[in-house]
């Protein structure tokens, strides 16, 4: 046991992990070139242990092996790195108070825990947050709360570490930066929001998660809607859902399709080897593509060849195209493309899609957002957004909330725990698409911060008038 801890203290221990870390992201800044973002921040950084392919180092004209190298992940190193840290304040910081002094410092300390709590949660802040106040103010309100907390904090390690509260606490806020972010990799959501003027939209568009909806629209009344999780589109797989009466055979999973082109201005050597498929396929060509690589910008549009199959009968029902350039929102609503189907007297549109996930507060109500008006004015002669805003309704009949509020570029709306950032436009202005984000540990950078900087501070302090004694 002694030797694993002292592994853990050991200097050597850091600078391996330093030197894994930035060959890490040395490797995931070259994965980029083949692949989308999100697949790199996955199979990399977001992973105990990444894959990284030996070919990514080299030109790709190299006829260079594809060989798979296991190498720590981000999480991996991020865990160690946490564990260092942990080990060498608990072996260098000892408490150096006894008594009445020692139960006060750990009252600090646990007020200190009590604040930020309050801070990251938002205690005290209006259930509704959307302001016409400058982000400036915003900003430096927020740094305001982050510095009251390692203010506490720093009262506590005086009390608890004496000449030692500045290290402790510059630690303390290293540690927890790196606590934050693993948390935030893990529960961050981020998500899109397409409207258009007069609409009012009850969901948000998961953009790093897909699935496949069929929507039954024979009940007048309401849609009744079967989705099927990407996790279950593999290759050659057989769905059976059981509110469907067909099944869904999956004969390819597509990382990334082609624009939708008019099949007949296709050249015949593409064509020959392209499916016969049933509905928007059959006249509009849509082939799978390599990944989209990360560093170009250019978006991964995923797809999925399926066959469905009347599940009394067992007869083939058509073989489909499904890509995500299909889907309106993701086009920014330029066009509408759903597979039709007629099965049992019953009609289904079907989509692949963005994974839906459908608006509701902490207490389980459901709201909606409707867009009253979108301005995008530019300065004249210029490109340049003078006015980028939405004008919304923000309706919550259950905990009685019905407002209008503004959401523009650096102001967003802040609500049941999501931010709504003002993020693109349809075309013609007709409509806007907001980023959602949700992020639980939003203020963990502004109080990391401040708590790094307070403990730097007072060592600094500390250490420039042990100077000024020492020279007197």
């Amino acid at each position: 046991m002694k030797k694993i801890i002292d592994f853990f203290l050991s200097l050597k221990l850091t600078v391996v992990l330093l030197a894994l870390s930035m060959v890490l992201v040395f490797a995931g800044t070259l994965a980029q070139v083949d692949k989308g973002i999100w697949t790199v921040m996955d199979q990399y950084f977001r992973c105990f242990i990444a894959i990284i392919e030996l070919s990514i180092f080299f030109p790709r004209t190299w006829n260079v092996p594809n060989l798979q190298i296991p190498f720590p992940g981000g999480f991996l190193i991020g865990t160690l790195l946490t564990i260092n840290l942990v080990a060498v304040h608990a072996a260098s910081f000892k408490i150096q108070t006894n008594g009445m002094r020692r139960i006060v410092g750990v009252a600090m300390l646990l007020a200190g825990i009590l604040v930020t709590c309050g801070v990251m949660f938002g205690w005290g802040t209006a259930p509704v947050a959307a302001t016409d106040s400058d982000a400036f103010w915003r900003v430096f309100l927020r740094l305001g709360r982050g510095t009251l907390a390692a203010v506490v904090f720093y009262i506590a390690c005086v009390l608890l570490y004496r000449k030692r509260a500045g290290m402790v606490l510059l630690h303390a806020g290293i540690l927890f930066l790196l606590i934050g972010e693993f948390i935030t990799a893990l529960f961050a959501v981020e998500a899109t929001m397409t409207i258009k003027e007069g609409e009012t939209v009850n969901f948000i568009d998961h953009s790093q998660r897909l699935e496949l909806a069929f929507t039954e629209k024979s009940n007048p009344d309401h849609d009744t809607v079967t989705v099927i999780p990407q996790r279950k589109l593999k290759n050659g797989a057989t769905i059976k859902a059981r509110d469907l009466p067909f099944d869904i055979k999956i004969n390819r999973y597509m990382v990334n399709s082609s624009q939708p082109r008019p099949l007949q201005g296709i050249p015949e050597a593409l064509k020959e080897n392209y499916p016969q498929y049933e509905g928007y396929g059959g006249r509009l060509y849509m082939a799978e593509m390599p990944e989209v690589s990360g560093a170009t910008g250019a978006r991964n549009a995923p797809a999925v060849d399926v066959e469905f199959f009347d599940r009394a009968s067992g007869e083939s029902l058509g073989r489909y195209v499904l890509s995500l350039w299909m889907y309106p929102n993701f086009v920014n609503r330029s066009w509408d493309m759903p597979t039709n189907l007629k099965v049992g007297g019953k009609d289904y549109a079907t989509y692949f899609r963005f994974h839906r996930e459908y608006l509701t507060s902490p207490s389980g109500s459901p709201y909606s957002i409707k867009l009253l008006d979108f301005v995008h004015e530019k300065y004249e002669g210029t490109q340049m957004p003078k006015d980028f805003a939405s004008q919304i309704h923000l309706i919550n009949q259950g905990d009685d909330v019905d407002r209008e509020l503004r959401i523009w570029m650096n102001n967003p709306l802040r609500y049941a725990r999501q931010t709504f950032y003002q993020s693109g436009f349809l075309p013609d202005d007709g409509g806007t698409v907001l980023q959602v984000v949700r992020n639980d540990t939003w203020m963990i950078p502004y109080l990391s911060c401040m708590i790094v900087f307070v403990g730097m501070a007072a060592q600094f302090v500390q250490s420039f008038s042990r100077y000024l004694r020492r020279d007197a």
